[in-house]
């Protein structure tokens, strides 16, 4: 028989360090899940405000495809419809996107609501793009014939349109130069 009394209780002391050892492996795993789960929500929120953008853009390509004038393009956008001005700057700077501006302005998407899981409905603007500016085929590809405006009759406008996510923290913005017919 062995002697009780030699014994100093280190089967405890290890299996204490190794309780501790897996408390924090299991700590530092939850973290990294937590991350993880954050990671792909706001991907999947910059996605939802992406979609959003892109329907804007179709219901402002319609909407100036109902324009039979150049009249209602102004300086002050009171009404969302721009004339281009360097004054300006960047539109999605100068537009006032929460509305409490009354002399910038813009229009609400009405192709998409905050029913199919979006915070905010999607807004644009329209800016007319004047006939004398310089548009080479690198730029808008509409034929490949340089000056497009000068050339071929076309109208451009420029769409810039701003889209949320689940969340009004999650924006995008996104921009196209649409061609029509003079008008």
């Amino acid at each position: 028989m062995k002697n009780i009394q030699h014994q100093h209780g280190a089967v405890l002391i290890i299996s204490m360090i190794i309780l501790l050892l897996l408390t924090i492996l299991g700590v530092t795993s939850m973290r990294t899940t937590q991350l993880e789960e954050r990671m792909a929500g706001n991907a999947r929120d910059r996605h939802v405000a992406f979609e959003a953008a892109e329907a804007a853009l179709i219901d402002a390509e319609q909407f100036v495809l109902t324009l039979v004038t150049k009249n209602p393009f102004d300086t002050d956008g009171s009404d969302g419809l721009y004339e281009d001005s360097s004054a300006i700057g960047r539109i999605e700077d100068y537009v006032d996107w929460s509305g409490a501006s009354p002399t910038q302005s813009y229009l609400t998407a009405t192709n998409i609501t905050t029913s199919e899981g979006i915070a905010t409905p999607p807004k644009y603007v329209i800016q007319l793009i004047p006939s004398d500016e310089s548009i080479g085929s690198d730029t808008v590809n509409l034929g490949n014939y340089g000056d497009v405006a000068a050339k071929t009759g076309t109208t451009l406008v420029r769409i810039t349109a701003r889209g949320t996510g689940t969340s009004d923290n999650s924006v995008v913005f996104l921009q196209t130069v649409f061609g029509l017919n003079n008008f």
